[in-house]
């Protein structure tokens, strides 16, 4: 005969009851599992975007100006040299000395742009600035620069002697 006991009915609708708890128990445990998975998932990625971040932001101050704007960088320079010269002289001078000394306000607005952005050329410039430097040489004036720079060289007073060019005004006033 056999030993097993009979279930009555409320019995049976119990252990119907049981069986679904312990399904919705394992179920509970795999969703449980999962919510794990994505969560360290999600940190991982975090973790990844805040790196890449950072190492865009390195790429971003190593980059250096490209040639282009080295190019336009350069033409700033030269256009605000000639245009602060005009205004040094304040009347048409020789083409010699114009050009003596518009190479002597051209290194000097180098000088400047490498006290600025701490580098020393110009082509250091890292290129997330360029256009902050070119806005910086093109607000420059006569004023920005020291006396040395502005002062009238051996050379571009002698230049300025052969060509009959009056600059006896700028002569004293470096005195």
């Amino acid at each position: 005969m056999d030993n097993t006991p009979v279930l009555s009915k409320e019995n049976k609708g119990l252990e119907v009851l049981q069986f679904t708890l312990q399904r919705q128990d394992d179920q509970s445990k795999v969703m449980q599992e999962v919510i794990t998975a994505v969560i360290e998932v999600r940190d991982e990625m975090v973790e990844m975007r805040d790196e890449t971040k950072k190492q865009f932001e390195m790429m971003k101050d190593e980059n250096k100006i490209t040639r282009r704007q080295a190019g336009k960088l350069k033409s700033a320079v030269g256009k605000k040299s000639a245009k602060l010269v005009n205004e040094l002289f304040g009347k048409k001078v020789s083409n010699e000395l114009f050009s003596k000394k518009t190479g002597h306000l051209t290194r000097g607005i180098y000088t400047k742009l490498g006290i600025e952005y701490d580098v020393s050329s110009y082509l250091d410039i890292r290129s997330v600035d360029f256009e902050k430097a070119k806005t910086f040489v093109e607000n420059l004036e006569l004023a920005d620069f020291e006396s040395y720079q502005l002062r009238i060289t051996d050379k571009q007073l002698e230049t300025a002697l052969i060509h009959g060019d009056d600059i006896s005004f700028l002569l004293e006033e470096s005195k």
